[in-house]
C-alpha cells in the first residue's frame, strides 16, 4: 500500500514538476501557446476568402465583332474572372502583368468572328501567372466555362437555322443536364480542403518540438548531460514517462479543443464532428504524439536540435498524410514512412469526420492505428527512458 502511495506522489510531483518547466522556458511556450495558439489564427486569416474570385484580367480584342465582344461578357460573368482592362496591343497587356495590375491576359485573334462564322474551330490564347497554382485555376476555369457555354449557344443556333424548335436545340445541344456539386466542400474553398489537415498537424509538431526543447534544457543544465536528473523521484520508469505525459495531456486538451473546435466555428470551416466522437480520436492522437515526442528526446543534445526535426519534416508530412494527393497513387515506400508518425492517421482520420461526417466506427483503421502507435511508442519511451536512469546511475557512482 506504501509503495502505491509513493508511486502516485512520485507520479503527481514529476507532473506538477514538468508543467514547472514548461511555464519557466519562454521558448517552449512560445511553441505550446504561441505557435499552438496563433498559427491557426494566422492560417485561417490568410485564406479567409475561401476562393480566388473576380481575377483581374486584361483582354485584347483584335476580332472587334459582336461575337468576340459576346465572349469577353461571357468570361467577365464567370465567378473566376473579370475583365479589368481592354487593351489594344500584347504590349500594353504586358506592362499591366509586369506591374502587378493583372493576374491574367486572354488574347482574341482577328479571325475568331470569321471562323466561328464559317464553321470552322477558332482559337483564343489564355496566358496566367503561374507564381501560384489558383491564378492557373482560375484561368483555365473562367476560360472554359465561357467556351462552352458559347459553344453551346452557336450549335443551338445552328439547329435552329435547320428547322429545330428552341427546345429540341437545347436537348440536342445538351442532351445531359449537368450540374456540378463538389460534396463537403461546396465553395471549392481551399481554407476549408487545408486547414483541417494543418491544424492535426500544429499539434503534433509543437509537440515534439517542445518536448524535445525541453530534453534539450534537461541536458544542458544537468551535471552529466543526461536526459534524467539523480533524485529519488525520478527512479521509477513507469512514474517518470506519466508524470510528464499527464502534464503534456493536460495542457493539449486546451490547445487541442481550441484549434479543433473554436477555430473551426469563429472562421466558418468545416466542423460535422461532435465531442462524443472527437474526445475518444483525440485521445489516441495526442499519447501517440506524446510518447512519441518523448522517445526521439533523447537524440536532442541542444535545445536547438528540436528545431530542425521540425523543419525538416513538417511539409514531406503534409504531403505524404494522403490529403492533397490520393492515398492510393501514394509510392509504397513513402507511405510505409508515414505510417511512423501519428500525423498520417490523425489527419485522415479528422478529415473523414469533420468535413465528411464519419462517425467513429467509420474511422476504426485510424483509431486503432493510432492506439497501435501510442502503444509501440509508450513501450519505446519506456525503454529510453530507463536507459538514461541506469546512465545516470553509473556516472553518479563514477
Amino acid at each position: 500500500m506504501n509503495y502505491i502511495k509513493h508511486t502516485l506522489v512520485d507520479t503527481f510531483a514529476i507532473f506538477a514538476e514538468e508543467l514547472k518547466h514548461v511555464f519557466r522556458d519562454p521558448g517552449v511556450i512560445v511553441l505550446f501557446f504561441a505557435a499552438g495558439l496563433l498559427y491557426p489564427i494566422l492560417y485561417s486569416f490568410v485564406y479567409k476568402n475561401e476562393a480566388l474570385r473576380d481575377m483581374p484580367v486584361a483582354v485584347i480584342d483584335n476580332s472587334h465583332s459582336s461575337v468576340s465582344r459576346d465572349f469577353i461578357r461571357k468570361i467577365d460573368a464567370t465567378p473566376e474572372l473579370g475583365i479589368a482592362y481592354a487593351c489594344n496591343s500584347m504590349q500594353e497587356a504586358k506592362q499591366l502583368y509586369a506591374d502587378n495590375k493583372v493576374h491574367g491576359i486572354v488574347y482574341i485573334p482577328r479571325d475568331f468572328s470569321k471562323d466561328i462564322t464559317a464553321g470552322r474551330q477558332t482559337h483564343v490564347l489564355a496566358y496566367a501567372n503561374m507564381a501560384s497554382m489558383m491564378y492557373y485555376k482560375g484561368m483555365y476555369a473562367g476560360i472554359t466555362y465561357a467556351s462552352l457555354d458559347m459553344g453551346k449557344h452557336i450549335q443551338m443556333k445552328n439547329l435552329i437555322t435547320k428547322g429545330l424548335t428552341n427546345r429540341q436545340a437545347e436537348i440536342s445541344a445538351s442532351p445531359i443536364q449537368y450540374e456540378g456539386h463538389a460534396q463537403y466542400n461546396p465553395q471549392g474553398g481551399f481554407p476549408s480542403f487545408l486547414l483541417p489537415a494543418v491544424l492535426i498537424l500544429i499539434l503534433q509538431q509543437t509537440l515534439v518540438l517542445g518536448i524535445g526543447m525541453l530534453a534539450g534544457t534537461a541536458r544542458e543544465e544537468n551535471t552529466f548531460h543526461n536526459l534524467i536528473p539523480y533524485q529519488q523521484k525520478y527512479h521509477g520508469t513507469l512514474r517518470i514517462i506519466t508524470g510528464k505525459a499527464l502534464a503534456y495531456l493536460l495542457l493539449y486538451a486546451f490547445i487541442g479543443s481550441y484549434n479543433l473546435i473554436l477555430i473551426p466555428h469563429l472562421f466558418n470551416l468545416p466542423h460535422l464532428i461532435s465531442w462524443a466522437n472527437l474526445v475518444p480520436f483525440m485521445l489516441p492522437y495526442l499519447l501517440a504524439c506524446i510518447f512519441f515526442g518523448m522517445g526521439i528526446s533523447v537524440f536532442f543534445w541542444k535545445r536547438e536540435n528540436s528545431m530542425l526535426l521540425y523543419l525538416w519534416t513538417s511539409m514531406p508530412l503534409l504531403f505524404i498524410s494522403g490529403f492533397s494527393w490520393p492515398n492510393t497513387h501514394i509510392h509504397v515506400f513513402w507511405k510505409t514512412v508515414s505510417y511512423f508518425f501519428p500525423s498520417t492517421f490523425g489527419i485522415q482520420g479528422f478529415i473523414k469526420m469533420n468535413s465528411m461526417g464519419a462517425s467513429l466506427s467509420q474511422v476504426n483503421f485510424e483509431c486503432t492505428g493510432l492506439w497501435i502507435q501510442a502503444g509501440v511508442y509508450f513501450i519505446f519511451a519506456f525503454f529510453v527512458y530507463r536507459w538514461q536512469i541506469l546512465q545516470s546511475e553509473k556516472r553518479r557512482i563514477k
